[in-house]
């Protein structure tokens, strides 16, 4: 089931950005499918409190450890937190008017905090971070198996299609602009897909990775042929954030079957 929801949603991306090139009065799907309260941000507000009613679900249905609840409750809280702030705690679907110190402060002038943050510098913490939790590190524990010698690794033992869920999701930047931010996006999402690579001719021999990888590397070529429609700010931001939040979704699974106990 998880499968056919990624496909559809990897071919509704790609048509996405093709369609706003190439085919005329289209130009504006891309803009229509990631603004405020489009298809792609409800996609991934929708993987937010998925996690958070998964978790409490998982809390009662299965036993787990001290350690291993804590971090349940812990990420289904962030989760949740992360759902409402989508919503902007209910601003987007009651519509109440923004208070005045939100309305002041807030680039988006909506009632939520992330917003309160330069978004430059919030993107770059949130991608960094992703980049390297959820990519390279355990890209790098794959490859070097004997680094299952240091405990902590294991957290970092993460399926491959996950980790190919985030990088399809960060093939739609804005790609040859002159900002050293979207450079140095476009630098780690190269060295990310060759790391990739090196892995898949290493180590992995399931052959629907290897095509999962083959996507992820054609939207890639596809995306770039596409950048001309992609704006500095937000637009095809949207759609990585909702690949980022449906990864989270799979990893949060991933962990509770691992961990669960009848």
């Amino acid at each position: 089931m998880s499968n056919i929801i990624i496909l559809t949603l990897y071919t509704i991306s790609i048509f996405t950005i093709i369609a706003t090139k190439y085919i005329p009065d289209y130009e504006f799907l891309l803009k229509q499918m990631s603004h405020e309260n489009s298809f792609f941000e409800s996609v991934g507000t929708i993987a937010l409190f998925l996690i958070f009613f998964y978790g409490i679900y998982a809390l009662k249905r299965y036993r787990f450890n001290r350690y291993e609840k804590i971090g349940i409750v812990i990420f289904s809280i962030l989760s949740f937190l992360a759902g409402m702030e989508e919503i902007s705690w209910g601003q987007q679907i009651f519509h109440f008017p923004t208070s005045e110190y939100f309305a002041k402060h807030n680039i988006q002038d909506e009632t939520n905090l992330h917003n309160l943050i330069d978004g430059n510098l919030f993107s770059s913490i949130v991608y960094s971070s992703v980049y390297t939790f959820l990519v390279f590190i355990p890209l790098i524990y794959k490859i070097f198996p004997k680094l299952d010698r240091f405990k902590f690794m294991r957290y970092f033992d993460i399926e491959p299609n996950i980790i190919l869920v985030v990088l399809f999701g960060s093939t739609f930047q804005l790609y040859f602009y002159n900002d050293m931010g979207v450079i140095i996006d476009m630098i780690t999402l190269f060295l990310a897909l060759i790391l990739f690579g090196i892995f898949l001719i290493l180590k992995e021999r399931d052959r629907l990775v290897k095509i999962h990888f083959f996507i992820v590397v054609a939207t890639a070529f596809i995306s770039m042929g596409c950048h001309t429609i992609y704006s500095f700010y937000n637009m095809q931001y949207e759609i990585r954030e909702s690949f980022i939040e449906l990864a989270g979704l799979l990893l949060f699974i991933q962990f509770i079957n691992r961990v669960k106990r009848d």
